[in-house]
């Protein structure tokens, strides 16, 4: 949601509330299917030092799981921002290790609105902006914030998507 406006055009925001939800489903899915994939490889194994390696892989992708939705997805979204200026498009993510990204509007080549399953289901969109041989993503925008924020960067969207 937009938190500054401004008679330039100008305004920063972050991603929505809900993003932790749809990245907490993305990795519990991911999750899943490496353990089921590993549980299925040491059930044709069956036995010996090989067997065991994956049992041990299984549980440390349940650990990592568990991680990933209880800190690094909530952490995720409270650090990253944007924020799109006359020049161009701020991209700001991290706490610790904090990056920095400016797309300048000249450089832009397409901006593009991905909507997958899960981010339609709660009424949210990505918005993936390309440069020559980059391409940037603001993850997780409320439908009307990704379409305002294409529309802030579509004077040089040259008919992409």
């Amino acid at each position: 949601m937009a938190e500054t406006d401004d008679a330039a055009g100008t305004f920063s925001a972050s991603v929505s509330s809900r993003a932790v939800t749809v990245w907490n489903i993305t990795s519990a899915c991911t999750g899943l299917t490496a353990c089921v994939v590993l549980l299925g490889l040491h059930q044709v194994i069956r036995g010996g030092w090989l067997a065991t390696v994956l049992i041990v892989l299984a549980v440390v992708t349940v650990v990592s799981t568990f991680a990933e939705c209880l800190i690094v997805n909530p952490g995720r979204a409270r650090t990253f921002r944007y924020r799109v200026e006359r020049l161009g498009l701020s991209i700001g993510q991290g706490r610790w290790i904090r990056r920095e990204t400016f797309v300048p509007r000249a450089q832009i080549l397409y901006v593009r609105l991905r909507r997958g399953p899960v981010l339609r289901n709660f009424g949210l969109a990505s918005v993936h902006v390309g440069v020559l041989g980059r391409e940037f993503m603001v993850p997780c925008l409320e439908e009307r914030d990704a379409e305002r924020l294409r529309g802030a960067l579509k004077n040089v969207d040259s008919g992409a998507e």
